[in-house]
This record gives structure tokens, C-alpha cells and sequence, in this order.
């Protein structure tokens, strides 16, 4: 360092230290897919017209080794390297000005193989006609790392007439070895084969099967050097890769656009010849967040857009429609349609067939609320016996912005009101504390229930929209069976199982502990339960109790009941009778 008294330089110019050279194999991992999709990636520069992954043992059957079980080599037939030196210098590659230009070809890929270690044979291309001598090097890790020099030798089996083989060894089982080398090939623009020279056996050949990365897509159109493939509902992974360089897949984040009730259109993108792409060094496993890969995702949606304006039905959102728009393409609006409004349960991992698409007509109201279960179940009562349910239907904020949507009212929030007396709100009504399901004291049945709808009209100002109720379920939502309280009125005719049916859609919410029981077992409990809740609120504790009884011996005695005769039990704590009826016709 320059001590601090000293004067600082007039100029100053970028350079490596030579340290750097010492954290080189930090730069790759050393994984196998790393190895493979370089010298893949070199082959294909080289202008070789094929590839070729041999593995064998890495010793001879029956010799007392420690090496690792398998030599892996890589052969292609390219040019060939004419200077073995540019190897083991960084950030040197060798290739034409024009590669290096449209690839952005670092000289930094052959590292990968710094922490396995490796040997290179090589024959160049003659200009003259003439077959040039092949050369060898044996690189270990002391030499990517520069403590060490590494000897070339003259080698007669190299690739002949031109081209280059690396060699290294390798730990990973062969299924691994292969299932690398098949990634590494699925989308590589040449064909490469696989070769498992396993001892004792012959040779096997299997050409790795290769795949376009642009195959299925509906629509492709070229830009700045790349093909775009749109494609509608492809199936995708997280993070999944979008990009295709030559083989080597990476994700870049192209938009996906999600139709109202439609498919779901993504976007790949496959280089040709594109310099502006840039990619983070030395891995490539990235691109480089800079102006012309958002201009790349802006071109990529826009051709998504292309494709909806040709569809019949492409049911854009507003935000997707207005952008279309404003680049000079017309897309279809969706037609006035939405899905009719459906009480949530509280069983969030119950799956239901979504209704189908429906008119919205004038008169509908839009759930702009999301109540909680049992307030929706409640509602939903309301609107069945009020005749309104054909006029509910779900919210949709992606058609925000669309005039029919616009016009339509909007259920903003709901309240509850209950008639004891006077009209009260229903969290002001007189509940009775509760030690227990079965010995609580169960709340009054009020006179009457009163759902009331907070509307948006379209225009004018916003009012309220009354449905007369029989019911409704104080407390809180998300709890459990024992305080779930039910207000039902006087003059309901609700019956004890559709109570008990409404219990399990507004509260039954199984919980996933491993020390809990099973969910049919959660499920079965709950029932039991609720129905017990239901018969003494609506009929009386002691009906109830019979059911509750009835409902236990059907579970777990009436297995043991011989089914010609009949069997009489009487209890009377702590005494249990049972008298079975003598054979003959049941009476």
C-alpha cells in the first residue's frame, strides 16, 4: 500500500492482481452440470459438428485405488486449440473478435473444472491441408490456481483430424453423470451422445435426445437477435428458465399474462445472435439487469398481445387492455360475464367446482366484501329465502376500468341485526358464557334476524339493501365447535341437521398437528357435535341427548349387535344392562 505521506498517482488504470488468480476456483462450484454446459458451450465455438460424453472406470478392474470411480471425457470435433497457454489465462479465450462480439466470450468457463482437476488433448486445424501434431496437459488444482506449472506433452491420440477432448473424474453415481449430460443436451444447438463404457460390458452408445426450446409455443416472432415463443398455459416452475443461450437455460423474468376466466400466456425467449444480452459473469447463470432486458420484457409482452388480438375470446384484464392499446394493438374487451357469488367455508383446504361464468345483468351485486364463513354462510341463507342469489356474483379487480364492470353495484360490507325487544346490532345481543358444549347455557332465540347489504349504487349515493334472516352466528369466526353460538329466530323452521350442515360449512377447520387425529375423525367428532348443538337449541336438551346417545351406539356398538335379534341397553350410572331379545322376527 502507498504509505499515506506519499503523493498519489497521476492516473490510475484497471488491472488483476495476481491474487485473484488464487480465488479461482471459487468462481464455480464445481458442479457437474457446470463442467458439462462449458465445454459443451466451447465445443460448439470451436464449430465442431458433434460432441460426444464418454464414461468409464477411472482404474483398472481389481487395482487397490482411492481415485474416484469414473472418468468422465468430453470430445468434440472443432478447431482445436492452437495454444495451450489460454487455458490457464483468465479472461483470455482465443476466440474470433466477431465470437467474442456477438457472446460475450470471457475466457472464464474453463474454471469450472478448477476444484476436479483435468486433462486436455488437442489437435488445432491445419489452414494447409497438412495434420498438425495434437499436444496434452495434465491440470490439477495447483495449476488453475498458479502455484505450479503445468508440462505440455506431444500426444499422438489426439482427436483427429482436429478437435479436443477433456477428461476428469468424477464421483457422482452414473445415473447423475447422465441425467447432467441430458440437461446439459436438451436444448444445445448440436447433437451429443452419451457413451457408458462400464467394465466388462460393450460400449453403449446413446444419442442424447434434444428438444427445441421454443417447441410447443403458439406463436414466435424474432426481435433484436432472439425468437420469442408465446405459449398458452405451459406449465411452469418456480424460477423457471425462460431463456435459451445456446443450451444454457436461465430464468430472466419475461412477463406472464393472466386472463380474466382464460388461459395464462408466457413467454420464452431462444438467442440467435443477440450482443446486447448480457449475462453475469463468469457462471452465466443470470442476466445483467440493465435497460435492454427491460426493453426485452416490454417486446416479450407485447407479443403476448399480438397473440391475444388474434383469439375470439381473449379476455384481458383492463391493466393488459389499456397497455395493448397504447402500443397500437387492439384487443378484444371480455364480455359482461362473471362467477356467481359462493359462501367461503372455513375448511380452507375443501375444494369446490368453482361456478361457471354467468350473465351479470343490471340488477347484480358485486362482492366487493369478503365475509367470514359463518357470516356467509348466514347471508347466503338470507339470499336464498329473500330470492336475490341469482344476483350475487364475485368481485373481480382485473376488470376494474371496463364500463359494464364499472356500473355495476357493489356490496361494500354487511351487518347483523337482531330483535329482542328492540333492534340491536348483533354484537351488543345478550350471550350467556359458556363452560362447556354440553352444560352451556344456550343463548335466547331472538324474534328476528336482519341481514343488511352496504350497496355502491352506479350512481347516487350509496344506501343499504335489507334481507329478512332466521339466522345468524355470533361470536368469532375461526373457532372452535364449543363456541360457535347460533341465533336462531323464533318462527325459523330450520331443522337440526341443516343447522348442523351450516355449524360444519361456518366453523369445521381440521388442524394438521401431528398428535391429532385423522380428518375423518375431526370430521365425525365435529358432526356429532354440532348436531348435539343443533337438536338442543332447536327441539330441546333432551332430544339431544337421544340423538347424541343414538348417534354413539351407531358408531361404535351397533357393530357387535347381532343383526337378527334385538338388543335392549339400559344404564343407570355406574350400571350397564343388556338384554338380547330371544330369535325370531324382529318386533
Amino acid at each position: 500500500m502507498t504509505p499515506a505521506t506519499a503523493s498519489p498517482p497521476a492516473t490510475i488504470r484497471a488491472r488483476i492482481h495476481e491474487s485473484a488468480v488464487g480465488r479461482v476456483t471459487r468462481a464455480y462450484g464445481g458442479r457437474l452440470s457446470d463442467a458439462f454446459l462449458e465445454a459443451l458451450q466451447n465445443s460448439r465455438r470451436a464449430g465442431a459438428t458433434r460432441v460426444r460424453i464418454a464414461v468409464g472406470p477411472s482404474a483398472p478392474h481389481g487395482a487397490e485405488t482411492c481415485d474416484p470411480q469414473f472418468t468422465v471425457t468430453v470430445s468434440d470435433d472443432g478447431t482445436g486449440i492452437a495454444d495451450p497457454a489460454v487455458l490457464l489465462s483468465f479472461g483470455e479465450n482465443g476466440w474470433s473478435d466477431e465470437l467474442v462480439r456477438r457472446e460475450d466470450a470471457a475466457g472464464f468457463g474453463f474454471a469450472s473444472l478448477a476444484r476436479r482437476g483435468c486433462t486436455v488433448s488437442s489437435r488445432p486445424r491445419s489452414t494447409d491441408g497438412a495434420i498438425p501434431p495434437g499436444w496434452k496437459v495434465e491440470l490439477a488444482r495447483e495449476h488453475f490456481l498458479g502455484e505450479a506449472e503445468a508440462e505440455v506433452h506431444a500426444d499422438e491420440a489426439a482427436p483427429y483430424p482436429h478437435g479436443t477432448s477433456i477428461s476428469f473424474r468424477a464421483t457422482e453415481s452414473l445415473v447423475a453423470m447422465h441425467t447432467a449430460a441430458g440437461n446439459a443436451a436438451r436444448h444445445y444447438p448440436l447433437p451429443v451422445v452419451f457413451e457408458n463404457r462400464a467394465e466388462g460390458e460393450p460400449a453403449i452408445e446413446e444419442p442424447l435426445p434434444r428438444r427445441a426450446f421454443l417447441d410447443g409455443a403458439v406463436h414466435a416472432e424474432p426481435w433484436r437477435g432472439l425468437a420469442f415463443g408465446v405459449f398458452r398455459d405451459r406449465r411452469a416452475g418456480y424460477n423457471d428458465p425462460d431463456l435459451n443461450f445456446f443450451g444454457l437455460t436461465l430464468p430472466v423474468r419475461l412477463p406472464t399474462v393472466e386472463t380474466v376466466h382464460g388461459p395464462t400466456w408466457t413467454v420464452r425467449a431462444d438467442v440467435h445472435d443477440c450482443p446486447e444480452l448480457e449475462l453475469v459473469l463468469p457462471a452465466r447463470k443470470e442476466a445483467v439487469e440493465n435497460a435492454f432486458l427491460q426493453e426485452m420484457r416490454e417486446a416479450a409482452r407485447l407479443a403476448i398481445y399480438r397473440v391475444m388480438a388474434a383469439e375470439s375470446s381473449p379476455r384481458p384484464a383492463f391493466e393488459d387492455w389499456t397497455r395493448a392499446r397504447e402500443a397500437g394493438i387492439d384487443i378484444a374487451q371480455p364480455p359482461a360475464l362473471l362467477r356467481p357469488w359462493r359462501p367461503s367455508v372455513a375448511n380452507v383446504d375443501h375444494w369446490r367446482e368453482p361456478p361457471k361464468l354467468a350473465p351479470a345483468g343490471h340488477d347484480a351485486l358485486v362482492m366487493a366484501s369478503d365475509p367470514e364463513p359463518p357470516e356467509a354462510q348466514a347471508l347466503w341463507r338470507a339470499a336464498e329465502r329473500a330470492g336475490i342469489v341469482g344476483r350475487l356474483f364475485e368481485a373481480d379487480r382485473r376488470l376494474v376500468g371496463y364500463g359494464w364492470y364499472d356500473a355495476l353495484d357493489l356490496v361494500m360490507g354487511m351487518s347483523i341485526r337482531i330483535a329482542a325487544g328492540d333492534w340491536m346490532a348483533i354484537d351488543d345481543y345478550p350471550l350467556p358464557e359458556r363452560p362447556g358444549l354440553r352444560a352451556a347455557v344456550l343463548p335466547a332465540r331472538p324474534a328476528a334476524v336482519r341481514i343488511e347489504l352496504a350497496v355502491r349504487p352506479r350512481s347516487g349515493q350509496p344506501g343499504t339493501l335489507d334481507l329478512p334472516a332466521d339466522l345468524a352466528f355470533a361470536g368469532e369466526a375461526w373457532s372452535w365447535i364449543e363456541d360457535a353460538l347460533p341465533l336462531v329466530a323464533v318462527d325459523s323452521a330450520l331443522q337440526p341437521h341443516d343447522l348442523a350442515e351450516l355449524l360444519r360449512a361456518g366453523f369445521f377447520s381440521p388442524s394438521d398437528d401431528a398428535d391429532s387425529d385423522s380428518y375423518e375423525t375431526q370430521l365425525e367428532r365435529f358432526d356429532e357435535s354440532a348436531l348435539h348443538l343443533a337438536t338442543r337449541l332447536l327441539l330441546s336438551d333432551e332430544a339431544a341427548c337421544r340423538a347424541s346417545l343414538a348417534e354413539a351406539v351407531r358408531r361404535e356398538l351397533l357393530w357387535l349387535c347381532p343383526r337378527d335379534r334385538t338388543v335392549d341397553i339400559r344404564i343407570r350410572r355406574p350400571d350397564v344392562a343388556v338384554t338380547l331379545a330371544e330369535l325370531g322376527p324382529a318386533p
